[in-house]
């Protein structure tokens, strides 16, 4: 309740508020047949509150908050109520270049399936395993500086660069707990459990090393492909119930519109290591494929996934049915088949 509460009254505060300041959100009920285990663990009634607050004064300065209220917090400390992102940023344009940048902590823009507000995903009610990987357990907290060029035949091209603290633990979940398919977004200071011992945390700052991503993208009206890379320079020793993971990833993705269909689909694929008596590095990979169809207000979507975490090799299939009464409610039904388990997934949500 004391969740509700904080929530509704920062709404209430944005709804008073003059124009430069706008807010959007949503809210969720979901009752869900339950699994033991990665990667179906979830409860059997999951419910949240998502509001996502923008201050635009003006079309070159902005900031966002993102913050999160749920019934569930999967045994991790501080994880029931909090700030999922916070940042400013500018932007310029001149002619045909844009120029972005932000400061603060927020979602790296890999993701070619979560591409709705709040980071949410359009096409299913729960993301790949990839995306929920990302979502779960890496959220920079730092600079990012993107260049877009635009083009009359040829579509946008993009370069982003981001530096980043934090995220030392990036590489946990997948090798100690397994990858899972849920929507458990981190919240800045949240403890989540990787087993017994040990925690990770998107916002732990361990060995004061500077982390770093690139990317570069092509886009046009219909699509795009993107490739970034990923490097946490963790030192991979243990700090206290924390155990810094040094990872390496790259991240592959693109998609493509034609009328009603999207074909979406997303390699991820590197190393982590950990420093113990020796040093232990253990290959990691996911990789999905979804294809989507949109008739009328309903939209079908059917997801293949596969994943590696060291010798630990896994696959599902999703199929998804979203229904959007109205532009305020969506209702959706989700199955998931993944290594023997299975989960029923029922699903109203009510924008705002």
């Amino acid at each position: 309740m004391a969740s509700l509460t904080a929530v509704l009254a920062i709404a209430r505060f944005a709804l008073a508020a003059p124009e430069s300041l706008q807010w959007n959100g949503f809210a969720l009920l979901r009752p869900e047949t339950t699994s033991s285990g990665v990667p179906l663990d979830d409860d059997a009634l999951s419910a949240q509150i998502q509001l996502g607050v923008d201050w635009r004064p003006s079309p070159f300065l902005g900031a966002h908050l993102h913050l999160l209220a749920r019934n569930e917090d999967d045994d991790s400390r501080r994880g029931r109520i909090g700030v999922v992102e916070a940042f400013v940023e500018q932007n310029a344009t001149l002619g045909a270049d844009h120029f972005h940048l932000m400061e603060g902590a927020f979602f790296l823009p890999t993701s070619r399936e979560n591409i709705d507000s709040l980071w949410e995903t359009p096409y299913t009610i729960t993301s790949s395993a990839l995306n929920s990987w990302m979502g779960e357990e890496f959220r920079p907290l730092g600079v990012d500086a993107s260049y877009a060029h635009r083009t009359s035949r040829f579509g946008s091209f993009t370069l982003g660069a981001t530096a980043f603290e934090g995220n030392d633990t990036f590489g946990a979940l997948p090798i100690d707990r397994g990858w899972a398919l849920r929507d458990h977004w981190a919240l800045l200071g949240e403890h989540i459990p990787v087993n017994a011992t040990f925690f990770t945390s998107v916002s732990a700052e361990n060995d004061d090393r500077i982390g770093w991503s690139a990317r570069g993208k092509w886009n046009t009206h219909d699509g795009a492909v993107q490739f970034t890379r990923i490097d946490n320079r963790s030192d991979a020793r243990r700090y206290g119930e924390l155990f810094d993971w040094a990872t390496r990833f790259n991240i592959a993705g693109a998609n493509y519109t034609l009328g009603r269909w999207t074909a979406i689909g997303e390699l991820g694929w590197g190393s982590t290591a950990i420093q113990g008596r020796r040093r232990v590095s253990l290959p990691i990979r996911a990789s999905y494929l979804l294809l989507s169809r949109k008739i009328g207000h309903v939209r079908a979507s059917v997801r293949g996934d596969e994943y590696v975490a060291g010798k630990n090799h896994g696959h599902a299939f999703t199929a998804a049915m979203l229904w959007d009464t109205q532009r305020v409610l969506r209702l959706g039904i989700e199955g998931i088949v993944a290594e023997g388990k299975k989960r029923l997934a029922l699903e109203a949500r009510y924008r705002f």
